[in-house]
């Protein structure tokens, strides 16, 4: 999700678009549709305060089953957003700001963001369903691969005569 900074007004406003979080997308699981987002913008001088919303259906696979399926996951988180020459992106040395923007800058891409939330509210182990049973194993087929003997290696005859006896 991109915030045009530029166009921005001073005060409140909000924002809803759909987002594909492109810088991310690669990093995500995969997602059917675009990912919602809505954001409540306050600007006071050089700072934006964000408030975003997300929610999207993610395919993930089954913890048990190994099997894919398609899980809602939705959030929000908090950003500050702050002008400073010479500087744009994420932050690394401060905590009271998220992302430093310049003057000359038209957007700022808060993906990263987005991305770290969604990567926290995926389950350490996702399940299909409570229900979900794990791996389905066949069971041998009747016939020849029932009465054929199991072939044993030399080297253990030994052994399976200690067992026997």
């Amino acid at each position: 999700m991109k915030i045009d900074v530029r166009n921005t007004p001073e005060g409140h406003s909000e924002v809803t678009c759909d987002s594909d979080l492109e810088s991310v997308k690669a990093d995500l699981p995969a997602f059917s549709d675009k990912v919602k987002c809505r954001a409540e913008i306050d600007r006071c001088g050089p700072q934006i305060f964000l408030h975003v919303w997300y929610s999207g259906t993610f395919t993930i696979d089954c913890s048990r089953c190994l099997e894919a399926f398609k899980m809602p996951l939705s959030g929000e988180l908090r950003l500050v957003l702050k002008e400073q020459p010479g500087r744009s992106g994420p932050s690394q040395d401060e905590d009271a700001v998220d992302f430093y923007f310049d003057s000359q800058d038209d957007f700022v891409d808060i993906s990263p963001a987005i991305y770290d939330e969604i990567m926290i509210s995926v389950p350490i182990k996702p399940l299909c369903s409570e229900e979900c049973k794990g791996i389905r194993i066949e069971e041998a087929k009747s016939g020849e691969d029932q009465t054929k003997e199991k072939e044993i290696d030399p080297r253990w005859e030994a052994l399976m005569r200690l067992k026997k006896k």
